[in-house]
């Protein structure tokens, strides 16, 4: 499944773009500690040179209302397109959107909201994800990337619908599961290399220009819009992929930071293949977790003729053997048929697998398939995948940027080290490790990345970010499949001034649900400049595997 990888990023935008614009209204849940020695609050230091009414800054540079967010004014930046090279005139513009301080203004908190890459941060920029006290003290600040949404977009939609769906259609009947024959893997190959040049032609950029759209681009458009804002530092939020954006910018600027919050954590030390690998093992690790908290609870269990997990081999050996075709039916009697594949299979349980409740989602769906009724699946598929059930024909999100997912990803990790030539086979090679159908969850180094004209061609180091004077909070999870724990953890332990606030459990971003842990913690550390007494904090939000 050269794709899988791909398509799995994509999803990371989920975890936000599925809470409700409001905070979720739970019960307070009280912290637990862990046996990590207190530690002084360090506040940060207050800048020097801030404005105490963003508004007048906002009119100088013509701001407009945002149509797509009431209440935020828009400000287009036109900016370097290769910020690193001075003797290149070109510009591109950027769209930032803010909601000014209704208070007693402390700066900007700004959100590297977007996740994938690909997903836009103007339409989901609202003040209700946050505590008034946090935007009566803050400049609320959304932006779209470049090459997204607002922001000079980059699209090739056919070629991309067209490649997607194609995907999910395979029938590999032919050996074992995944490209196990010179046949299969020489036509996923001539797929990867057709579905790049198609892109660019659709595009219709020239493809040297494509390396001016990755994340170190990005960090220095946020830079930018500091610059011209005229703060000298401000708060930053970076979630799922805008951690990296988020990590990018305190690499280069730390100066200009009071503060750094990333939730749902990438470890930028690793290479492209590593972070595959890493989650593959991530969402293997939840769906084992999964499994065994259904049979471990009764009415889950119930639910099943034997183990749950069980029902999901028998299911996934079925449709390794062939697609299994059915009606799907539609209001009046009307009925389509369509066929049920394995990578629709595994696409939908990873998707499901991200948010609590959409694990048990897809567990009510797994029983109904284990006694012949694959139609809540099958909607669940249509839903994630966004594909007309009517037609079968790709949707898509229209605040999410397929082709720019794959610009930035493949323009940003290195798989490997060589001539494309070379790459492509060790590539291959990986692939051909998770032949059959253990891993359940297959999730390989992108095939088409090397095609890429952007593409790096070495391996290229980075350091663990110190993020030096920079108060930073590290939100995880035990049971995120995206972002891995062991990423966050391993970040966090290489700051000078970390903090981690994990759950023992949970899914892919923690905060902004409700839960006390770590929203107060998030409050009273922008509000108050209080930071954490422990170096890791666990939360407790009780049954955070199911969520029953």
């Amino acid at each position: 499944m050269q794709r899988f990888v791909h398509f799995i990023l994509v999803l990371s935008l989920m975890s936000l773009s599925c809470q409700t614009v409001y905070n979720l209204v739970q019960p307070p849940v009280e912290p637990t500690l862990s046996d990590n020695p207190t530690v002084p609050a360090t506040p940060p230091v207050s800048p020097p040179d801030q404005l105490t009414d963003i508004r007048e800054r906002l009119r100088e540079l013509g701001g407009v209302p945002c149509e797509e967010a009431d209440g935020f004014t828009c400000v287009t930046l036109t900016v370097p397109l290769d910020h690193f090279d001075p003797a290149n005139s070109e510009t591109i513009d950027v769209v930032f959107a803010i909601a000014p301080a209704t208070g007693e203004r402390k700066g900007m908190f700004v959100q590297a909201f977007p996740g994938g890459p690909g997903g836009e941060g103007i339409p989901y920029a609202s003040r209700d994800y946050f505590s008034s006290s946090i935007w009566r003290s803050y400049d609320i600040v959304f932006f779209d990337q470049r090459g997204i949404g607002l922001s000079s977009p980059l699209e090739c939609k056919t070629t991309y619908a067209e490649y997607f769906v194609d995907y999910f259609n395979e029938d590999d009947t032919l050996g074992e599961e995944g490209y196990d024959t010179p046949q299969e893997q020489q036509a996923a190959i001539e797929d990867a290399r057709s579905f790049v040049d198609e892109c660019i032609a659709e595009i219709g950029i020239a493809p040297e220009k494509l390396q001016f759209f990755t994340t170190d681009q990005v960090a220095e458009d946020i830079e930018s819009f500091r610059q011209a804002i005229g703060d000298d530092n401000f708060m930053l939020y970076g979630v799922s992929y805008g951690t990296s954006v988020a990590q990018t910018y305190a690499r280069s600027y730390p100066q200009h930071l009071s503060g750094l919050i990333l939730d749902g954590t990438i470890d930028m030390t690793l290479s492209g293949e590593e972070s595959a690998a890493s989650q593959r093992e991530g969402f293997n690790t939840v769906l084992m977790e999964v499994f065994q908290a259904c049979d471990a609870d009764q009415e889950c269990s119930f639910l099943f003729d034997g183990s749950s997990q069980d029902a999901y081999d028998r299911l996934a050996q079925k449709l390794a053997e062939g697609p299994i075709t059915y009606d799907y039916l539609f209001p009046g009697d009307r009925k389509v048929e369509h066929i049920f594949t394995l990578h629709m299979l595994e696409y939908t349980v990873a998707y499901q697998l991200y948010w609590i409740e959409g694990r048990m989602e897809m567990l009510r769906a797994l029983a109904a398939a284990q006694e012949g009724n694959l139609i809540p699946m099958a909607r669940l598929f249509f839903d994630v995948a966004t594909i007309d059930p009517a037609t079968g024909e790709y949707v898509g999100d229209p605040d999410f940027s397929d082709t720019m997912l794959y610009v930035v990803w493949c323009g940003d990790d290195v798989f490997f080290s060589g001539t494309t030539e070379e790459r492509i086979a060790q590539i291959m090679q990986e692939i051909q490790k998770q032949t059959g159908l253990i891993p359940r969850i297959d999730i390989y180094p992108e095939l088409s990345c090397p095609y890429w004209p952007h593409a790096p061609v070495h391996q290229a180091s980075r350091e663990p970010l110190k993020a030096p004077g920079v108060p930073t909070l590290v939100l995880n999870a035990t049971l995120d499949p995206a972002t891995p724990f062991n990423e966050g953890k391993a970040v966090f332990e290489n700051l000078e001034n970390g903090y981690h606030l994990y759950v023992d459990g949970g899914m892919h971003g923690t905060y902004g649900w409700g839960y006390s842990c770590p929203d107060d913690y998030i409050e009273d550390f922008l509000v108050n400049g209080n930071l954490p007494d422990r170096r890791e904090i666990v939360c407790d939000w009780g049954e955070a595997v199911l969520g029953q």
